[in-house]
Order: C-alpha cells, then sequence, then structure tokens
C-alpha cells in the first residue's frame, strides 16, 4: 500500500484521504473544461496555461450586406426594406453572445451600382460575405459579388426571393457560394461556420513531433492552401518539456483520472502521473509554439524506454478542451481533425477501422478517445484506466462512448479530397481484443466500403451528421468531397493504394 498527497493506492483499488480544493483547481484542465464554451481554439489554451504567451484568435471578418428592392413583386408589391432590416438587425444582435469572435463589415443595402461598388472595396479582404436575402431581382448584384472570388452565403429566410434556384447552376461554374434556405434566424450561426473554419485555419499551427521531420512538400502544401503551418519538434524538444513539466500540476491531473475513473485495470499511479506529467509537457509545447495540436510518433519513439510516458491521457485532455492530440505522426488525420474542430465545435476520434460484413458495421477502434465526444461543454463519458493495448505498458483509457448518435467518418487526403461518410452510433463494445476504446458505426453498402477502401487504414469519426457543414466549407476550400460506401473510388485520382498496412 503506497499513500500519495492524499490518495492511497492498494494494488489497483484507488481511495481518495483527503485533497484541498486549491490543490484540486491546480489541474488545469479542470479549470478549461468548466470554463463553458470558449470562441476560439486558443482562448481555451489561454485558459489552460499558468504564464500564457498567446493572445486570442484575431476576429473572423464577415463582410454582412442586405440586398432586395422595395418594389420587387416577391414577396409583396411593395416592401419596407427599412423595418425588415432592423428586424434583422434585432435578431442579430441577440445573438451576439454566440459571434464575440465576429466582425462583422457591414455594407447596408446598396441602393445603386455605386454603392455596390462601395461594398465590393469594402469586402475585399474579409474571409466571407454573409448576403441577407430580402427580395426577389439580386441576381445580378450577387454577379458582381462573386466576381470577388470571396466565399458567400446567401441567407434566405421563407418568402424572400428565388435566387436559391440559381445557386447550384453558379456552383457547377466554380463560384464560391451557398445558399442557406432556413426558417429559423439563429441558423445564422450555422451558415457562417465554414468562414470561422477557413479563417482559423490560417492561424493554426500543428507539432510534428518525431525523429525526423515531416514530408516537406506536404508541409508546403498545407500551408500554401490553407495557411496552417506544421513545426517539426524532435525527441530531445519532448524530453525537455517533460523533464520541467510541474509537478504538481501533474498530481493534480493524475488524481482526476483516478478520481472520475469507474475503475484502475493495469497502471499503477507512477503510470498514470507520468501520462499525467506528459499532459503537462504537450500542454505547454502548444502554448511555447502558438499551436492548437500535436501529434507525435507514439510507439516508435521509444517513450516508455525513455523514461516518459505515452501521450494517451493527454491527448484525451486536450481533445476534450477542443484543442487536438493525435497519434502515431498522423498530419492527414490531424488536418481533418482541425477542420471538424473549427467548423463544428468537435473533437475526432482517430481510429483502426474494423469492417464486419454480418452486421454491415465498421468498428473503430484506438486506445485515444476523447470522453466529451460532443464538445467542451458536452457530457462526459465513463472509462476505465487501462495501459496501452499493444504493449501493456502505460496509461489509457477505455471509453464507454455514446451510442443511438449520428456519426460522421472523414479524413483529408492531400489537400483536394476529403473521405466522407456517415452512419450510427450502435454499441461501444468492451472487448478485450483490439485497442481499448471501441465504436461500432452500422453504414448502408459495407460491401462498398470494402471494396473501395484506401488512402491508409485511419479514419476519423466525429458525433453527429455534418455533411452538410463539411460539403460547404469544402466548396469554399475547393476540396473535392468523395463518399464512401456512394462513390466508386478506384478511378479517382489523387488517392493512396499502396497494399501494406500504414496509418
Amino acid at each position: 500500500m503506497v499513500e500519495t498527497l492524499g490518495w492511497v493506492i492498494k494494488g489497483n483499488r484507488v481511495m481518495q484521504t483527503g485533497i484541498s480544493r486549491r490543490c484540486f483547481l491546480k489541474s488545469t484542465t479542470a479549470g478549461a473544461v468548466t470554463c463553458g464554451f470558449w470562441s476560439t481554439l486558443l482562448e481555451r489554451l489561454i485558459a489552460a496555461t499558468p504564464q500564457p504567451p498567446l493572445g486570442p484568435g484575431s476576429k473572423v471578418r464577415i463582410g454582412k450586406i442586405y440586398l432586395g428592392h422595395e418594389r420587387p413583386g416577391w414577396p409583396a408589391a411593395r416592401v419596407d426594406l427599412a423595418a425588415v432590416i432592423q428586424r434583422y438587425e434585432t435578431d442579430l444582435a441577440k445573438l451576439a453572445p454566440q459571434l464575440r469572435d465576429v466582425e462583422f463589415v457591414d455594407a447596408g443595402r446598396p441602393a445603386d451600382a455605386t454603392q455596390l461598388a462601395q461594398a465590393r472595396d469594402k469586402f475585399r479582404d474579409v474571409d466571407g460575405i454573409l448576403v441577407m436575402h430580402l427580395t426577389l431581382g439580386v441576381g445580378r448584384q450577387l454577379e458582381s459579388l462573386m466576381e470577388l472570388g470571396i466565399p458567400i452565403v446567401l441567407f434566405s429566410l421563407p418568402y424572400t426571393g428565388h435566387e436559391w434556384h440559381t445557386i447550384a447552376s453558379w456552383q457547377r461554374q466554380g463560384k464560391l457560394i451557398e445558399v442557406y434556405p432556413t426558417s429559423r434566424f439563429e441558423d445564422v450561426l450555422i451558415a457562417i461556420r465554414p468562414f470561422r473554419a477557413l479563417r482559423r485555419l490560417r492561424e493554426a499551427r500543428i507539432l510534428h513531433v518525431n525523429f525526423g521531420p515531416a514530408d516537406a512538400a506536404y508541409c508546403d502544401a498545407v500551408r500554401k492552401k490553407f495557411g496552417t503551418e506544421i513545426l517539426n519538434l524532435g525527441l530531445p524538444d519532448l524530453q525537455r518539456a517533460y523533464e520541467t513539466a510541474d509537478q504538481s500540476e501533474a498530481m493534480a491531473d493524475c488524481r482526476r483520472w483516478i478520481r472520475e475513473a469507474d475503475r484502475v485495470v493495469e497502471p499503477t499511479q507512477e503510470e498514470i502521473l507520468k501520462a499525467s506529467r506528459m499532459f503537462v509537457a504537450m500542454r505547454n509545447l502548444l502554448a511555447e509554439h502558438r499551436a492548437v495540436l500535436i501529434t507525435m510518433n507514439c510507439l516508435g519513439m521509444g517513450l516508455m524506454d525513455r523514461g516518459m510516458a505515452y501521450p494517451c491521457l493527454g491527448f484525451v485532455r486536450l481533445n476534450n478542451m477542443g484543442l487536438g492530440g493525435v497519434c502515431e505522426a498522423d498530419l492527414k488525420s490531424s488536418l481533418t481533425h482541425l477542420i471538424f474542430s473549427y467548423l463544428v465545435g468537435r473533437p475526432g476520434f482517430v481510429t483502426d477501422p474494423v469492417i464486419d460484413l454480418a452486421t454491415s458495421t465498421i468498428i473503430h477502434a484506438h486506445c485515444v478517445a476523447a470522453t466529451q465526444m460532443e464538445g467542451p461543454d458536452g457530457p462526459r463519458a465513463r472509462y476505465i484506466l487501462r495501459s496501452h493495448l499493444e504493449d501493456d505498458r502505460g496509461a489509457s483509457l477505455q471509453v464507454r462512448l455514446p451510442v443511438g448518435r449520428k456519426l460522421t467518418m472523414a479524413r483529408l487526403i492531400g489537400t483536394d479530397i476529403m473521405l466522407l461518410a456517415t452512419g450510427d452510433a450502435v454499441d461501444s463494445p468492451l472487448h478485450e481484443w483490439g485497442c481499448r476504446t471501441k465504436l461500432t458505426m452500422k453504414v448502408q453498402n459495407i460491401e462498398k466500403f470494402l471494396d473501395n477502401w484506401s488512402s491508409g487504414l485511419h479514419r476519423v469519426v466525429f458525433y453527429g451528421d455534418h455533411s452538410r457543414d463539411v460539403r460547404r466549407f469544402c466548396r469554399f476550400a475547393r476540396i473535392r468531397v468523395l463518399e464512401e460506401g456512394v462513390d466508386d473510388l478506384h478511378q479517382v485520382e489523387g488517392l493512396e493504394w499502396r497494399p501494406h498496412v500504414h496509418a
């Protein structure tokens, strides 16, 4: 039996003998999770860092313009545009708490070509343009705005105009325009999601930790496409961060893992403490380099033999916060995780899928899964503290993930193709084989998944059906969406068909 800082460890049983509120709150993640939903990922990292070296992300700049005519014929012979615009502005003001990171560049309602030209000048450096549709007859104004080459969303409430039916034709011509027809004004928050994601990707940095640098051509392509920087760190950088990580913070984090677990099976308190120390080290590296996601060659660098720990628990903490921790130095999955995090505010579960033809399911398995897969403010799943499965060492989690939910599976290939599929979460098996956490996803056309599987093993799973958001984002980012289980992928250029097992 060992007693350490208020905890008694006896075999695999853990009993609390006393912990002060001050010590518990020093666990930086506990503070971050209870702070509510932050408007940017960087703000969450600030909240989790004792002496934050970063400032909040810049504002998402969105051009806002009202298009309509006073005598349009539809939706009425005469429309009081000033009254309608005032109502829209009032409704928009009510959404201010969810728009803290947005700066609207307001161009009002241009009444003639001169005012429209002035609006265009205002919009030249915005991240996207939100067109508030008021009446019929605004097609030529839309055409003029499309000439800027800036993503546009036409937000169209019922009984405004018929221009919605022209958008698919414009899209076929490669125009960066989407339409969001809805009767709920608050859906404007959904309509502008792609603008936020595009902006945040331009500001994002990913830490890649390995013996050697990531492929330079790939990193350059990502930077040119999205603006996202991939920074290469080596094992000595990780060792330095681990050795200088605050031990009291690590202990507070360790206590929390043990306190909130259903039970502890293999790992000792020392192994859990080392895993928590790795979390503090990774969090500090993110802050030091102003990054929002870290991925590393967790198995290949011999971390356990070097006196450190696997990053599994730390990755879970980061993912729960809305930041990112991704296994196996997998940059494709890292970019996928980031896109969805910025787009819909949910973390990804990077998995090794298993196909089961008998049940038309894909079983997703890995030793890292966030316990808050529905976002930083979402419910927490129950978990058991386990060892890492493949070598029975260190500490990881076996998470009982929620079922009865829609799921989205995705992976960005290169910078121009997004593999996408949807399904239903029907089980979270506790089978001892396979990685610790498993999630069973029921899909249609399971044979087609099997026949068309390409581009490595890993996929990233997100709670919710996000196919519409992803397609809007991908149109603006000029990414081709391929639906696994539906599309024939064998003749598609840009996919990877190497016949060996690789992430």
